[in-house]
């Protein structure tokens, strides 16, 4: 079950609605008959990195019949895969997605000005958001078993070409061109973990995965993701990680949001194509920072613009009672809104430990559940990461295993490459820069005013602007300024910065 997500509270009866995106697929490879043929347009993964382990998640969408689907990712030796929450996902996105909100404007009369209600979504301005089987000796089944709706089977081989062998002997299609890459992983001493959906499941029943992997693994398999995509591909990753980080062997770009124009007769702003034109960089191999806050999932992010007090979130279907000031609270409400779990026990502690310096530990063997008898105690001084779930909401817990919370980034990465920039895996590293990048902006360029404030005279106003997160600095509304000297000096910029 998926519902919509509100955030956030901009004053007591302001509400910026968001609703979840369902454009999402597999980061791994997904492998069909062929007599199905599938075009991969967007993923969405997030990824938590400690020393003591890795976690990728991935939330795949596969519409075709279900019992012709296998998805198929290179991980680790070590590597076990459980099932997550929609609600991880669902929160993760609606609270870090782009939001532009309209510029102010004195309209010089008593019946309007100020800050208006104006908001954009970014989604609303065309940015994209998003086995079994025979073999022989030469492929080992390192694990079989059951993670909710899904079969999975773990794989090691040493032999090129003999993975290919066993998906072809399970009734899959593997595109002759895709073995290459698939060798290359098993010469880097890979193995890989596959899915399907058990008989009797149907798509609808899908729910995202992870990957935990033992010790610090930061790569993403891009060359995987190739299989199956088209010309090009948008990713959106969520890292959870100490500090923030960013892409090591690609470009990184962050939008030019001094250069937001709002127009008023539209009700939309530039941000769209502001985004496009940065993510062109270096041939389209660019990674864009949307959201990067040091304490961005435990802790409270500030207030917007010139509304007081911290950000908040609802989750649909929970009313203003239901309003919580922080993402890992939206979590937990999107989770019991959605039905993933009846219990919220956990939000006392989260609050209570978002700003400790003590490691969280899982004291579980890998793959198995929080309440196993084969459980062990945390040491002293170290956080039980158990305190952290309700129930079988436990992604945060899993997510945080290995780290100090007080130092925990929330970052958001965007891009849209094209296949030539699959080439070789993501590899991701603490970023240069350590500043917060929000995902709030109010625009700073005003055009057909005069649909806000009728046929009057406007100024604008002078006492500068707030961007989200508190951010200030002087606010230029240039209502004599058209859109197509907006997009010249937006060019002129760009250039400037490919230079």
């Amino acid at each position: 079950m998926r519902s919509g997500f509100v955030v956030p509270v901009l004053a007591a009866t302001l509400l910026a609605s968001l609703s979840t995106t369902d454009e999402a697929a597999a980061c791994g490879g997904c492998f069909v008959p062929p007599s199905q043929s599938t075009v991969v347009s967007a993923h969405r993964m997030a990824l938590s990195i400690s020393p003591k382990q890795t976690v990728l998640w991935d939330q795949i969408q596969y519409d075709g019949d279900p019992e012709e689907f296998a998805w198929v990712l290179p991980v680790k030796p070590g590597a076990v895969i459980e099932v997550s929450t929609d609600a991880w996902f669902d929160t993760l996105d609606a609270a870090t997605t782009t939001q532009i909100f309209q510029a102010p404007v004195d309209c010089g009369n008593d019946s309007s000005g100020g800050f208006g209600c104006g908001a954009m979504d970014v989604r609303s301005a065309g940015a994209t958001n998003e086995a079994g089987g025979g073999g022989g000796p030469s492929v080992t089944v390192v694990h079989r078993g059951t993670v909710g709706p899904y079969q999975t089977v773990t794989l090691s081989t040493d032999t090129p070409g003999a993975l290919n062998d066993w998906l072809d002997n399970a009734g899959y299609a593997v595109d002759p061109s895709t073995q290459p890459v698939i060798d290359a992983y098993v010469a880097e001493k890979f193995d890989f973990i596959a899915i399907k959906l058990q008989p009797g499941k149907d798509v609808k029943s899908m729910k995202p995965v992870r990957i935990v992997m033992p010790g610090a693994s930061p790569t993403l398999p891009l060359r995987m993701v190739a299989i199956g995509t088209g010309a090009n591909v948008a990713v959106t990753l969520f890292m959870i990680t100490e500090g923030r980080w960013e892409a090591k062997n690609f470009n990184n770009v962050v939008a030019p949001v001094d250069l937001l124009a709002w127009d008023f007769q539209t009700q939309s702003s530039n941000y769209g194509e502001l985004r496009t034109k940065v993510l062109e960089q270096n041939g389209g191999a660019s990674w864009l920072t949307a959201f990067a806050f040091e304490g961005g999932l435990l802790g409270q992010l500030p207030g917007l613009f010139t509304f007081g007090g911290p950000r908040t979130y609802s989750s649909t279907g929970t009313g203003l009672g239901g309003v919580t000031d922080t993402i890992a609270g939206a979590y937990v409400a999107q989770g019991l809104a959605s039905g993933e779990t009846m219990s919220g026990e956990c939000s006392q502690n989260l609050v209570n430990l978002s700003k400790s310096s003590l490691m969280v530990s899982n004291p579980c063997p890998a793959g198995v559940p929080f309440d196993d008898p084969s459980c062990g105690s945390v040491a002293a001084g170290e956080i039980d990461a158990r305190k952290l779930a309700c129930g079988p909401l436990d992604d945060l817990a899993v997510a945080l295993n290995g780290l100090h919370p007080k130092d925990v980034w929330l970052t958001r990465l965007e891009a849209n490459l094209p296949r030539a920039a699959l080439a070789e895996d993501l590899v991701l590293a603490p970023a240069a820069s350590q500043e917060t990048v929000d995902n709030m902006h109010q625009a700073r360029i005003g055009t057909n005013v005069e649909a806000f404030c009728g046929d009057g005279s406007a100024a604008p106003i002078t006492n500068g602007s707030k961007r989200g997160g508190g951010g200030s600095g002087p606010l230029v509304v240039g209502f004599g300024l058209g859109l197509a000297a907006i997009a010249a000096a937006a060019r002129r910029r760009l250039g400037a910065a490919r230079a």
